[in-house]
């Protein structure tokens, strides 16, 4: 089983528990690691993040049940080691994701957009404002950036239903291979506000990312803004090893 195998094995796990009633009890950890071919720590690590998504219940000296899950309004965005997007992974736990596209227009980048996506603040990009729903239900308000010259076909592609992670991989062969992201605080304006449904100058939680390609070249420059009682994020923090001596990780600031 290539690549990172606790998400494999996890999202195998999923479309296998949804197969099960409430109540069923899940293999033995042994038959599962055999199965499976993992070992005891990545099969508990699959495990334990569809513990935490409620889709899971581990009994002390019994095992571990199907549930109901807990977070009917509340969706978890996970960063971790796999770039997948907002999309992809609440489409594979089940939930119906839609997207209203707000913009989809060439935009000169100006200085700040030139520098998250490193190229000539001359050069024209692509802008994409989605307001984006779960199960029917508005969730955030997303805000993503590419290169036109590049991913020329994302000013007419249809992102109602689509991912614009998935399209660059599908269209243009690209790897994304690391989500640089900053997370704080932001006070919504009358104009967000119409359209999250919140009182203006709400509290909204705002992710800002740059996602990268191999090599360090940055491919998407994007916000997220959400809605603190229907989102969380969370974070897999793992230790770069092979990082050289004397080299700094970057720090996420609020």
């Amino acid at each position: 089983m290539a690549g990172h195998k606790y998400a494999q094995v996890r999202d195998h796990l999923l479309r296998r528990v949804r197969e099960l009633s409430v109540g069923e009890q899940l293999p033995a950890e042994g038959v599962l690691c055999t199965e499976y071919d993992v070992s005891r720590i990545t099969l508990r690590r699959a495990v334990d993040e569809l513990i935490q998504d409620g889709y899971l219940v581990r009994e002390h000296g019994r095992g571990t049940f199907v549930t109901r899950p807990r977070y009917n309004l509340k969706h978890r965005e996970r960063f971790v080691n796999e770039v997948t997007g907002f999309y992809t992974q609440l489409v594979r736990q089940g939930q119906a994701v839609t997207s209203e596209v707000l913009a989809q227009e060439s935009v000169r980048a100006g200085t700040r957009l030139a520098a998250a996506l490193d190229i000539s603040p001359a050069a024209s990009v692509i802008r994409l404002e989605r307001l984006r729903r779960v199960n029917g239900v508005v969730h955030h308000l997303a805000e993503s950036y590419v290169e036109q010259d590049r991913f020329p076909d994302v000013l007419k592609a249809d992102f109602t239903a689509a991912s614009l992670y998935a399209h660059l991989r599908a269209h243009h062969d690209v790897l994304l291979a690391r989500n640089e992201i900053v997370v704080g605080l932001h006070l919504c304006d009358e104009r967000e506000a119409a359209l999250l449904g919140v009182a203006e100058k709400s509290a909204l939680l705002l992710a800002t990312s740059r996602v990268f390609e191999p090599g360090q070249k940055p491919v998407i420059y994007g916000t997220s803004k959400f809605l603190p009682e229907t989102a969380e994020l969370s974070f897999d923090i793992v230790a770069d090893v092979e990082r050289p001596p004397g080299s700094a990780l970057r720090t996420m600031r609020s």
